[in-house]
């Protein structure tokens, strides 16, 4: 089960990971860095030459761009001027597709309809906000730049710049979260008519300021029953809205469901740029350093700035396919992962999908293999049965 993984020839996507933000949040894991003029225009000129590095080392072998996603951090830090740049490099350095969808994400402060007007014409065409909650002291406890008016105009001034695929980010399961607060957001949230919607349970991650607080013991969350209970109300809620479901934590009007990230659960493979960025392709992961000024070090000198990379191998590649696939309403078509990986799933997972199936957590549809309802609240449990 180890032979070699096969050269694809699909769609990819690319993640550009922009680590500066104007303060970082109380709960947040990621790779970020206070903003400094100066830090910045070096860091766009290193990205760039980064996605230069990548298209000389010919990495893509000339497969289409279909997705584009701008994370951070707070990549509205940088100037429209700086994103498109940045943009304009991914273009000229790879086969990037017409209907390509390209995503910024934004911070609900500080966002101007003059800059977002510039990336709507420059090509990007879909935001994703940080709303995080319309509750004003679970933006205060999480140290958000944001209040809650900020997310309405954010809204409205994106809807003015033209951008017609707007997305809100909420989070449940902060201190003291009750269900009628938690359904006071929501209700709050689709109000303000977003194309999609994401939501995602607190989670205390080592390092971040709320870790630090609960275990000085001045921070307690909710517990296992409550956060299953509020993540309910969230799916109920947001389905009686007329939002369709299509992974465990995203929901979309038709038509809506962000392709990038579709392509995470998906099986599709993408390249990442910027500091801490993950890649798959080629049926290998690898993550980029952790260093603004390590980062600068190895591009400048002509290399990847890769800090670990686990090759890949068709059995492993196949169970987080199946791990991965069954967190999407839609499942697994279990065909055409068979042909790409050249082992047939179902005999490969038999007893846990025997098992699952008997327990009602999966359902067979003709060749797709879907997580029921309740398995859909079960998606770690699923994904640790193939993995």
């Amino acid at each position: 089960m180890n032979g070699r993984m096969p050269l694809r020839q699909d769609g990819v996507g690319l993640y550009l990971h922009i680590p500066f933000c104007e303060r970082r949040c109380r709960f947040c894991a990621f790779f970020t860095r206070g903003y400094q003029d100066d830090r910045v225009a070096a860091f766009v000129a290193d990205l760039v030459a980064e996605i230069r590095l990548a298209a000389g080392a010919w990495l893509l072998r000339g497969r289409p761009v279909e997705t584009v996603y701008f994370g951070g951090g707070t990549p509205t830090t940088l100037s429209a001027e700086q994103l498109l740049t940045i943009l304009e490099a991914c273009r000229q350095s790879f086969d990037v597709t017409p209907t390509v969808e390209i995503t910024i994400e934004a911070n609900p402060a500080g966002v101007e309809k003059t800059d977002l007007r510039a990336l709507r014409a420059g090509g990007i065409n879909r935001i994703s906000f940080g709303a995080q909650s319309f509750d004003e002291a679970d933006l205060e406890r999480a140290g958000t730049p944001h209040h809650v008016e900020d997310i309405a105009l954010a809204i409205r001034t994106a809807r003015q710049a033209s951008f017609s695929n707007l997305s809100l980010d909420l989070m449940y399961g902060f201190p003291d979260h009750s269900p009628a607060r938690w359904l006071a957001t929501l209700d709050a949230a689709i109000a303000l008519e977003p194309d999609h919607l994401s939501f995602y349970g607190l989670t205390l991650e080592e390092g971040t300021s709320f870790y630090r607080e609960a275990q000085q013991g001045c921070l307690t969350v909710p517990g296992e029953d409550t956060m299953a209970d509020l993540y309910r109300i969230g799916r109920e809620r947001l389905t009686a809205a007329g939002y369709l479901q299509y992974e465990v934590s995203n929901f979309a009007r038709p038509g809506y469901a962000c392709r990038h990230n579709l392509g995470y659960w998906t099986d599709r493979e993408w390249l990442g740029f910027g500091p801490s960025a993950h890649s798959y392709l080629d049926g290998d992961r690898f993550s980029h350093v952790e260093s603004l000024d390590e980062y600068r070090r190895l591009v400048t000198s002509g290399l990847a700035p890769v800090a670990e990379r686990e090759t890949g191998t068709p059995d492993l590649r196949l169970r987080e396919a199946m791990a991965f696939g069954l967190r999407t309403v839609e499942g697994v078509r279990v065909s055409p992962l068979a042909r790409r990986y050249r082992l047939d799933p179902i005999e490969r997972f038999r007893r846990p999908i025997e098992r699952l199936t008997r327990e009602g957590w999966l359902a067979w549809e003709g060749e797709r293999l879907r997580p029921s309802p309740a398995g859909m609240m079960m998606a770690d449990e699923l994904a640790i049965a193939f993995l």
